[in-house]
């Protein structure tokens, strides 16, 4: 009944727009048309993308190389134009109602480009650069480069994002020090439903050989995306994303190949998107397999991994309004190094074997006649995820633990046109999350969780800076089901539980001259308990821990500021983020000194915390040919009363390198330095420091309707034998020793 009553107010919000959207007559907008064409030879670009900043318009160029953006506010705007393995270019242009603004861009084979993003914007696509959050996001030539198995793999060499690793399958990000219930992994803008936020051993399954881009939200995204995104949001972003608002008529397409020396790895993706008269349709799909990788001194024994995945849908984008269907599947199995030691059980193996299935509806309205709606839009989606953790022991299987996840989202959205200074969205979200657990881990009983959140977020433009503030409403509550029979009578008590959490925040985005940004950022945030703080009770192998959860657990509050310097210089461009946030009632494990089952007995338990940090990258030209790059990562985390250092928070580390071209030829060496990190948490041990050599050669052949990408990635060239403070098998295991990686990619448009 309540999940009916919560559908009835989503659907309710979004019927609502259309006798708004009529309240108000407003005259029409304009149109801006153009051309892109490469740089030296006029070649038509086909599939460049094109985007009017701060209007939620864009779109994508066709085969001869033009485009048409209608519906165009009416006001000045910086036009944005760009391609994979291009350079961006900028110009302004100011739109008359009733007319037409033509201009023309041209690209030049250059991999330096603006970021664009859509995670966190109230005005739809905008730039890393024109955000008022600090957003990183990695095109699908960033991730061809540096491709791995993983999310988190692919975004290594991120300032602020750190790995936290159970083995080489089960990786997952880690913002900021900030890792588990507080950042949020999403797939096109919605939660995926895995369930790597609840265990060290459980690792996020998206394979990022078949994604468009990755985008990294640093800081609190609660606004838009709910209390557990706290620390950060991750949104892996598939080509038919970024198609889904932008029609366009021809095939688009990517194949991605790789094989890698130290692991064995194999790996082969694909997708395909067909337009015409504004329907789309696309496909695609994947395989990857890698074998135990090998360190300097030895080799890890079960840590393969093998990953198969398939997406497909259809939809159509009209002159008023859209839709699309689709479905995506995943089916992945790896290996948990050193799981059957920490069982009392040397010679068993132990594999995660998982599976996800998706399927997902949008619906909406666009360029609305009426003066105060843009767009209306809902998406309704259903994740089905299994996994087992399966016990292999003289070639025989068995299953210890069964984990269920099914999860429901419903979000519907409301995008306001610009009236005078004002723009933004506002929305509402509903979820539910049923979880179950069979077997020696099923460490919590039956839940089902219940959140229904609402939100608006505004952006104020004046000459010369911009505001933002905005606010988000959020009900959680857990229905928990009886312990099972035989249950421990140690066993914390379960009851149902709720929570209410309000989240607000206000900031400024002011030029610094002609090519700088200040951005600043106050944001009060909370998070309800994840369901294993307040209900787990027994050993848990993934968090080398017997865990005691606590049903008395209260809402976690985040006071936090984010400071922000960026710079757009013609031969220099980077950032430099500082953030430091309080914490009320942090929600830790703590370790009580006691040993049950192996393990050593941990509760869960609040405090006051504060995490202080940076990070910072920039790009610098000494030479047409040759650009320097640095990054750097800072975090301290700790309790406030005690100065008690926080577990697992990542050391200091810093990046340099130089790309160096030669024509189609780039080389790219880097080394990568991390500080010991002696601040530990209890019985936590201190992990030394370490210098990584790397060196990346690429090969580029770029034309108006293809580009060919061959990539050559040699990595710990000196064999060093490292560790990273994150990993929980840190003692046991050090990272992957010398090899290379082969990667060839092919777009045709």
């Amino acid at each position: 009944m309540k999940a009916r009553i919560h559908i009835s107010a989503v659907v309710a919000l979004l019927l609502s727009a259309a006798p708004i959207s009529l309240v108000f007559a407003q005259p029409s907008g304009g149109t801006i048309s153009g051309k892109v064409v490469l740089e030296r030879t006029s070649t038509p670009l086909h599939g460049a993308e094109v985007i009017v900043i701060g209007a939620r318009r864009a779109a994508t160029t066709r085969e001869d190389g033009t485009f048409e953006i209608t519906n165009v506010p009416v006001g000045t705007f910086q036009i944005l134009a760009q391609r994979e393995h291009f350079s961006a270019a900028r110009q302004s242009v100011t739109v008359v109602a009733g007319t037409t603004a033509t201009i023309e861009f041209k690209l030049a084979v250059d991999a330096v480009h603006e970021e664009v993003t859509v995670t966190a914007s109230a005005s739809g696509a905008t730039t890393t650069f024109d955000a008022f959050s600090a957003i990183t996001s990695l095109d699908a030539l960033e991730l061809a480069k540096n491709l791995g198995g993983t999310v988190a793999d692919a975004l290594a060499s991120t300032p602020g994002v750190a790995k936290r690793s159970f083995g080489p399958g089960s990786a997952r990000p880690v913002i900021r020090g900030f890792d588990g219930d507080r950042v949020l992994i999403m797939q096109d803008g919605v939660r995926t439903g895995d369930l790597s936020s609840q265990s060290g051993d459980h690792g996020v399954s998206i394979d990022p050989a078949g994604l468009q881009r990755l985008e990294v939200v640093r800081g609190p995204a609660t606004l838009l995306y709910g209390s557990n995104a706290i620390g950060g949001v991750v949104n892996a972003i598939t080509p038919q994303d970024t198609f889904r608002s932008s029609p366009f008529s021809g095939i688009f397409g990517v194949v991605t190949l790789e094989a890698g020396s130290a692991d064995d790895a194999l790996g082969a993706n694909g997708s395909v998107q067909i337009g015409r008269g504004g329907w789309t349709a696309w496909a695609g799909g994947g395989s990857r397999r890698s074998g135990d990788y090998q360190t300097p001194s030895t080799t890890i024994a079960n840590s393969a991994s093998r990953l198969q995945s398939g997406r497909a849908g259809f939809g159509r984008t009209g002159a008023k309004g859209f839709f699309s269907l689709g479905g995506s599947i995943e089916d992945s199995r790896f290996g948990i190094p050193f799981a059957g030691l920490f069982e009392g059980e040397p010679d068993a193996e132990i594999d995660i074997d998982s599976r996800r299935r998706d399927v997902r509806l949008d619906v909406g309205a666009r360029h609305l006649s009426g003066a105060f709606l843009d767009a209306a839009k809902l998406t309704v989606g259903y994740t089905d995820y299994k996994h087992s953790e399966l016990e292999v022991e003289d070639g025989a299987e068995s299953i210890a633990t069964v984990f269920s996840n099914d999860t429901l989202t419903l979000r519907a959205e409301l995008e306001q046109k610009r009236r005078g200074r004002i723009t933004g969205r506002m929305g509402a979200e509903i979820f539910r999350r049923e979880f179950a657990a069979v077997g020696a881990e099923a460490l919590t009983p039956a839940v089902t969780q219940s959140s229904l959140a609402a939100f608006v977020y505004e952006e104020a433009a004046f000459d010369r800076f911009r505001l933002q503030f905005g606010a988000r409403g959020e009900r959680n509550a857990y229905a928990v089901e009886p312990r099972s029979a035989g249950a421990p009578t140690e066993a914390p008590a379960v009851r149902d539980s709720s929570f209410s959490a309000v989240s607000g925040s206000l900031g400024l985005h002011a030029p610094i001259g002609t090519r700088g940004v200040f951005a600043v950022n106050l944001s009060g945030a909370s998070r309800a308990p994840a369901l294993e703080e307040l209900y787990s009770f027994g050993p848990h192998i993934g968090n080398l821990a017997f865990e005691i959860g606590n049903p008395d657990l209260t809402v976690e509050r985040t006071l936090g500021v984010d400071v922000s310097l960026r710079s757009r210089a013609e031969r220099a461009q980077g950032s430099l983020n500082a953030f430091a946030y309080d914490i009320s009632n942090f929600v830790f494990l703590d370790f009580t000194g006691d040993v049950e089952d192996g393990l050593r007995v941990a509760n869960y338990v609040q405090a006051d915390s504060r995490f202080v940090g940076m990070e910072a990258s920039g790009e610098f030209q000494a030479h047409p040919k040759l650009h320097l790059h640095v990054g750097a990562s800072y975090v301290r985390a700790t309790l406030t009363r005690t100065n008690q250092s926080l577990p697992r928070i990542p050391a200091f580390s810093a990046r340099l390198g130089v790309e160096r071209k030669w024509g189609r030829l780039t080389l790219s060496p880097e080394v990568v330095l991390t500080a010991d990190q002696n601040r530990v948490f209890g019985v936590e041990t201190s992990t030394a420091g370490s210098r990584v050599v790397n060196l990346a050669a690429t090969y580029l052949i770029a034309g108006g309707h293809a580009t060919h990408t061959f990539s050559l990635r040699a990595y710990n060239l000196t064999n060093e034998e490292y560790r990273v403070h994150n990993s929980l098998l840190k003692d046991l295991a050090a990272e992957i020793g010398r090899g290379v990686k082969l990667t060839y990619t092919t777009r045709f448009f």
